[in-house]
């Protein structure tokens, strides 16, 4: 391999492969990539082979530090040695000024590996344009690989577009952030190393297998790049995508199951590291002393816990042990050397202790291979654990000052590398997307990110840029059934952050996206208040982690506390009826002393509060309900003063107080208005009365029955509908009407059933008809449901099995 460039054009021709008439057998040989082995990737280098086999023109396409020129390069090794004329790779440093020298002139120094025809030692004398290289690559076969073209991609897209048209035996490869965005073009878009050994990856994604598209697209197979690019200049993109990482099962996608090492370098760069690259460490350095301890490759490599360990986790442990020998090399210490193990061997297996923590720094590292092999390189100096400490915070802080480019030598330096790319708009989306803690719509995204001289409008199209750059990435693609959906990663995430915090932007967009998501959740609230629980449960659960970002903020006055609040109470059945009480009650009880005092919200948060102590068992439950009864009295409240009586009767009830039960669900069914919103509708307390007078008066509890069923509230609200059902078997129980009791406890069941199968939409894939198919089967018991162990909340399937179990041995 030759190389050639002087490092402040950062473009550097390479030729490897074999040349017409040169004596070899074909593959790389020493001509081919010389920096070890491409460690896993496998899938997708065999994808990438195939494509290329399939099509004239090839993209890998990526974010920051993923790993695109090495596959590229790899690849490129692989099918040289079947071209006549070789493969002529030639490079530029994304981020770098404008060029001294065009891209055909660069391509045609890089084609002689001298200077060109008519061209002098600094690149001047006769011009070469694209034609003149079209025209000497007629008649040739070979691939030309085009890497990190990003700041030069307008005279990419010119060049490639000649040579598909001109010259029929030349094939190309090229490597960025952005596609070209021609009509034969084929993408692999390459995702982050899956750190669970299934492909499992829990809370971060990327999207479709390698074997998704393996073709070169039509001319109209789609359309990109809708607005001009800052840099790249104004194309119109018509490519297919080809992602090389599955889906997981939330929808999110997810990466591969191959490992893979970032993309290493040879070209001097010009983006500045980050200046916290070198600090944040411990004073106290506690490195493994013996680092052939950790886990080896060539077999996987064990958690502990029964899982296998992915190939992030086993890139991690393999650079660890290399970075450790190098450091007891140098220190002299006995017995540093010797921790073998081959590039790419596979996997690794050793203390499972080191692999669990080696799984949660990947996992916080979202599978980058550059930020791996960063974070890996700092194992030298601490131990596993503390180095995961350290990650807690951030990730983008591990660096090194001996990387072949500047940009590698932090993650930071290579995402401020793709910023530095950006056109104004696409910065300024950027920078204000970094609130959004998980993944977002393009509604959410336009509310948030307009104003400030951009116009929501503008948003979508901003998006779209930010996508095809390998910015955002997408979570649903667009087109399908479902909306799409996008999110960003925790490095991009953090470098937006500091550039909305140096913009003066932050309050005013932490503003919007709490507005927004206060939105959201009232419209969940309104979405089961109608009956519609299992679209509400799934509204919720895709806006989750916003939502739960919108809580766990600190308001920045009373006015937002207020709306922090708001908020917190419109999702009261996510908290009290889908598990997840303590988690609400701890939002609550850190939300109250900052809002107002005199407002209506805070009486329902007081009320909320209490439920969810009475639901988690707290011991001071009944404190806050006084809490809330009195101030509710004061204020006139009579909807949160009956919302507090039927907790408080809820509460007697099961402490097995039953007269003071029926006193307080009594003041609860004639003080709650018909049409109450928020908590159990009014029905709901007319029957868990009965139920408290079952055994005390039946005839009562047969009245309190009929007041229950009612009105038009049971036919659409589950809670009353199974609450209702389960008081009347319970009264035909007393009564003996064994039958008739067992009928009705069967009903109950299947309204508790459908309940818990609203709670739990959309977490497992199914819902109530699921679980009833289950329960027919006697599945039922094997499945996770939210508990019910208070009358609190709605009857459980096990309160109800428990009154089948009654009815049938006669007990009563």
């Amino acid at each position: 391999m030759r190389t050639r460039g002087d490092g402040e054009d950062a473009a550097q021709p390479e030729r490897f492969g074999r040349r017409a008439g040169d004596s070899g057998t074909g593959g790389a040989g020493a001509g081919g990539p010389g920096r070890g082995g491409l460690v896993g990737r496998a899938e997708e280098l065999a994808a990438l082979r195939r494509l290329l086999a399939q099509g004239r023109l090839v993209t890998v396409v990526g974010g920051a530090g993923i790993g695109k020129s090495l596959l590229a390069e790899h690849a490129a090794a692989a099918v040289g040695g079947s071209l006549p004329d070789g493969v002529v790779r030639v490079r530029w440093w994304d981020g770098a000024p404008a060029r001294r020298r065009r891209v055909a002139q660069t391509v045609a120094e890089a084609l002689d590996g001298e200077v060109g025809p008519g061209m002098d030692a600094a690149g001047g004398g006769i011009a070469v344009g694209v034609a003149d290289i079209a025209a000497r690559l007629r008649s040739r076969r070979m691939l030309l690989v085009l890497d990190d073209f990003d700041p030069v991609r307008g005279e990419c897209v010119r060049l490639v577009r000649a040579l598909l048209e001109e010259a029929p035996d030349v094939r190309v490869l090229a490597a960025g952030r952005h596609p070209l965005g021609l009509g034969d073009e084929a993408v692999l878009r390459l995702g982050p190393l899956a750190v669970m050994g299934d492909g499992g990856w829990g809370a971060v994604a990327g999207g479709a297998g390698p074997d998704a598209v393996t073709g070169s697209a039509g001319p109209d197979a789609v359309t990109a790049d809708p607005k001009p690019n800052a840099v790249a200049g104004d194309l119109r993109s018509n490519a297919v995508t080809a992602d090389a990482r599955p889906h997981s099962a939330t929808g999110h996608p997810r990466p591969d199951t191959d490992t893979g090492r970032s993309e290493p370098n040879t070209a001097a760069g010009h983006a500045e590291p980050h200046a916290g690259a070198r600090h944040a460490r411990p004073d106290t350095p506690a490195a493994d002393p013996n680092p052939d301890r950790l886990a080896r490759p060539g077999a996987p490599a064990a958690s502990g816990d029964g899982s296998e360990a992915g190939p992030a986790v086993a890139l991690f442990l393999e650079r660890v042990r290399a970075a450790r020998r190098g450091r007891a090399r140098a220190g002299g210490k006995p017995g540093a050397a010797g921790a073998g193990g081959e590039a790419g061997s596979g996997g690794a297996g050793g203390d499972p202790s080191d692999v669990r923590v080696a799984r949660e720094i990947c996992r916080r590292l979202e599978g980058v291979p550059l930020a791996i092999e960063l974070a890996a390189a700092q194992a030298a100096d601490h131990s596993l654990a503390q180095l995961a400490r350290m990650l807690e915070s951030a990730q983008g802080w591990p660096g090194t000052v001996d990387a072949p480019l500047r940009r590698h030598r932090s993650l930071r330096a290579a995402v401020g590398a793709g910023y530095a790319l950006c056109g104004t708009e696409e910065r300024t989306v950027w920078a204000r997307l970094s609130v959004f803690a998980g993944d977002f719509d393009e509604d959410a995204a336009a509310f948030v990110c307009g104003g400030g001289g951009l116009g929501a409008q503008d948003v979508p199209a901003a998006l779209a840029r930010l996508v095809l750059a390998s910015v955002v990435e997408p979570v649903r693609d667009p087109g399908g059934v479902l909306s799409p959906r996008f999110r960003l990663s925790a490095a991009v995430r953090g470098f937006g952050a500091e550039r909305l915090e140096s913009a003066g932007e932050a309050a005013a967009a932490i503003s919007r996206h709490l507005y927004w998501y206060g939105h959201v959740a009232s419209t969940a609230h309104h979405l089961w208040s109608t009956g519609l629980h299992e679209r509400a449960v799934a509204l919720v659960r895709d806006e989750e982690a916003e939502l739960r970002a919108a809580l766990a903020r600190r308001p920045s006055g009373a006015d937002q506390a207020s709306m922090a609040l708001t908020l917190a109470v419109d999702l009261w059945f996510w908290w009290a009826l889908c598990g997840n009480a303590p988690e609400g009650r701890e939002h609550l009880l850190r939300l109250l002393p900052l809002g107002r005092t005199d407002t209506l919200v805070r009486r329902q948060a007081l009320w909320l509060a209490g439920w969810l102590a009475v639901c988690t068992g707290s011991p001071d439950a009944a404190e806050t309900l006084g809490q809330a009864w009195r101030v509710a009295l004061l204020a006139g409240d009579d909807a949160t003063v009956g919302r507090v009586c039927h907790t408080l009767g809820a509460l007697a009830l099961d402490e097995g107080r039953t007269e003071r039960a029926i006193a307080h669900l009594r003041e609860a069914a004639d003080t709650l208005p018909a049409h109450a919103e928020y908590g159990p509708p009014v029905a709901v307390s007319w029957a868990l009365l009965a139920v408290a007078q079952a055994r005390v008066d039946p005839g009562d509890a047969t009245r309190s029955i009929r007041r229950a069923s009612a009105g038009p509230q049971p036919r659409h609200d589950l809670w009353t509908r199974s609450m209702t059902q389960y008081a009347q078997a319970l009264v035909d129980h007393v009564r003996g009407r064994r039958s008739r009791a067992w009928r009705r406890a069967h009903k109950a069941l299947a309204g508790a059933l459908g309940l818990a199968g609203a709670a739990r939409a959309r977490a497992t894939g199914g819902g109530g008809a699921a679980l009833l198919a289950q329960e027919a089967t006697g599945a039922a018991d094997t499945v996770a449901l939210p508990a019910v162990t208070t009358m609190a909340g709605p009857p459980g399937p096990v309160l109800v099995h428990q009154l089948i179990a009654d009815i049938e041995a006669g007990r009563t």
